[in-house]
């Protein structure tokens, strides 16, 4: 089924008690229109008309903040102005919240945001923090490397990436857990009176590069090696409203996250379908 569907959207969403919004795009022109756009429309004006809907749960992100390209002074809150980084995909989020927030003011559709910070599974983590292999995120760690580091990755050799700023200070960022998202998930399914209500998703504390590639270095037995970034800003995401308003409490931080990518690993379970989007 199509989101751009309007009547089989609307007799699905008639029938449902809540509906949980995760469909995206990421930098696709055309497919943020007809699923972000047109697509959120069509399920908030079914929302609206519905009798029975309990609650419409909308999937947002930390882009709508700007982070790593955004300067961030103090930890980022629900109450910070949303000011997205270039992109068809920020831009997405910052229209989508803007739609379930309005319809909750104009026809009292039972809309909760959350906010989330960008989401790892599987083995994702080791994608970004080691050179080896497929590239996870941003930054692309060859565009930063010397012509050393360059051939020692062509030639196969992994190493974990301790990310400093010019100043030499170690780069930290938040993230969270897949786990953690359905756990956020289902609480706010389930809380009472958020209706109109915004939260933040993330780990308890965001991870510093340095710190955390030793860690994964002595862990996969592979070299760490120094790259500075000259663009990235660090930041923080304030999770104490999700604690305190949906008893919200992440599980997973980045030392577990990478051990649990490692056993992942070493399982040989098949990772799951890629988007066909590296960031």
């Amino acid at each position: 089924m199509s989101l751009g569907d309007a009547d089989a959207i609307e007799s699905v969403v008639a029938e449902a008690d809540a509906v949980i919004h995760l469909a995206t795009c990421k930098e696709d022109r055309d497919g943020v229109i007809e699923v972000s756009f047109r697509g959120t429309f069509n399920l908030l004006e079914a929302a609206a008309r519905s009798d029975r809907l309990r609650r419409f749960l909308l999937a947002s992100g930390d882009c709508v903040n700007g982070i790593y390209f955004n300067r961030q002074p103090v930890p980022i809150d629900e109450d910070i102005p949303m000011a997205a980084y270039p992109g068809y995909y920020p831009l997405s989020k910052v229209i989508e919240e803007t739609m379930a927030r309005q319809y909750f003011v104009q026809q009292g559709v039972p809309t909760v945001t959350l906010r989330m910070s960008w989401i790892h599974t599987e083995d994702d983590i080791l994608n970004h923090l080691t050179v080896a292999g497929e590239q996870f995120g941003v930054p692309v760690w060859s565009e930063l490397m010397n012509d050393d580091q360059k051939a020692r990755m062509e030639a196969g050799q992994d190493a974990a990436v301790a990310l400093r700023h010019p100043d030499g200070k170690p780069m930290r960022r938040h993230i969270v857990a897949v786990e953690d998202c359905v756990q956020a998930f289902l609480r706010a399914l389930t809380t009472p009176d958020i209706e109109g209500e915004t939260f933040m998703i993330a780990m308890n504390d965001p991870f510093d590069y340095v710190e955390t590639a030793a860690y994964v270095g002595e862990r996969l037995g592979i070299d760490v090696i120094e790259l500075v970034d000259p663009v990235g800003q660090d930041f923080c995401i304030d999770v104490t409203k999700a604690k305190y308003v949906l008893g919200y409490r992440p599980e997973v931080d980045i030392f577990r996250l990478v051990d649990r990518a490692i056993e992942f690993r070493r399982s040989g379970r098949p990772r799951r379908q890629r988007s066909g989007y590296v960031g």
